[in-house]
């Protein structure tokens, strides 16, 4: 394909932000424009970010496709609005035969692409969307990933200790100990986003009514009943109760990234003690699977499910349905 007809000469300029997001400058004008809508939108950053590496591939694309050097943020839009249907289809052949993308890996970049598309068309810069009438990967439907009941109680047992840790991980592990402890009950006990676990303020927490206050998607607030044991970990929590609940060594509030890895790494040092964490892959999100799939198989129903996980639609809770039935079909069957 050739690269856009016109490329703009002068830099975009950048308009007021709330997101703080790596690569921001190099953005194009009415990409930024777009960011700083999603952030108008209560977009959360971690999902603004996912859509700017996004934007960067597509550009790494656009230059080795034209064999010309891109600088993105010199691209008006009145020059990118000339990427066509031909255009789209080329890119989604080369995230699926190129770089071997997974077909939801193909399914998000083209998405942000015709997100992004959407909103020049809302905004009048342009009539049509390229990437509209793009075939798009099937998915195969895969069942969540969960801990099973048994698997939950020994993680959470064993993650509370320092096995399998030199005598340096285990004194820094030491400061943390009561925190990451928290953060996994927190994830596994409640089933919130580890966007909306970064997020809490100790004025978000009632004990006395044992519930505690979460901001998901788009600002939308819930009430989540605590669980004994969170109420009795939240209850010795030690120091000032005031600020985020969740804070770093320097006393800041914890990134998500912070979470993740913190995870990460006490799934790699009880592999060899938990076997089943070899191929669970066990991550935050894996752990409101967790939630969902114990309720499920208590009988809970899906609505009640999707109420508590935020979900906004539930069709999205559905996926938990079969877990719920499978139990009831083996219940029936073992009647003798």
């Amino acid at each position: 394909m050739s690269l856009f007809r016109q490329l703009g000469q002068a830099p975009a300029q950048a308009a007021s932000r709330r997101f703080d997001l790596n690569g921001y400058e190099r953005m194009p004008g009415f990409i930024q424009r777009f960011l700083n809508h999603m952030a108008a939108k209560h977009y959360s950053q971690q999902t603004a970010q996912r859509y700017l590496y996004d934007f960067l591939d597509f550009f790494r694309w656009v230059e080795m496709a034209s064999a010309a050097e891109v600088d993105p943020s010199t691209i008006e839009a009145e020059s990118f609005i000339e990427f066509d249907h031909a255009g789209a289809d080329a890119y989604a052949t080369y995230l699926a035969l190129e770089l071997d993308n997974a077909p939801s890996v193909i399914n998000r970049k083209l998405s942000s692409m015709q997100s992004l598309f959407n909103f020049l068309i809302e905004s009048g810069v342009t009539t049509t969307n390229p990437f509209q009438a793009v075939e798009r990967p099937k998915r195969a439907k895969r069942n969540p990933v969960y801990l099973t009941e048994q698997e939950w109680l020994d993680f959470s047992t064993l993650v509370r200790s320092n096995v399998g840790m030199s005598d340096r991980e285990a004194a820094w592990f030491e400061r943390n100990r009561d925190r990451d402890f928290l953060i996994i009950q927190l994830l596994g006990l409640t089933g919130m986003r580890v966007s909306e676990l970064t997020g809490l303020d100790w004025s978000d927490i009632d004990l006395t009514t044992g519930t505690i206050r979460v901001i998901g998607k788009g600002d939308k607030e819930r009430l989540l009943p605590l669980a004994a044991p969170l109420i009795a970990l939240l209850e010795q929590s030690p120091g000032p109760r005031v600020g985020p609940l969740l804070q770093s060594v320097s006393g800041k509030r914890i990134a998500v990234r912070t979470v993740q890895h913190m995870l990460k790494g006490h799934i790699d040092r009880l592999k060899s003690y938990l076997p089943f964490l070899v191929h669970k892959q066990v991550t935050p999100h894996k752990l409101r699977h967790t939630f969902a799939s114990r309720l499920a198989m208590a009988g809970i129903d899906v609505l009640t499910i999707q109420q508590l996980l935020g979900h906004e639609s539930v069709a999205t809770t559905q996926v938990y349905a079969h877990i719920g039935d499978e139990k009831k079909k083996q219940a029936i069957t073992g009647l003798r």
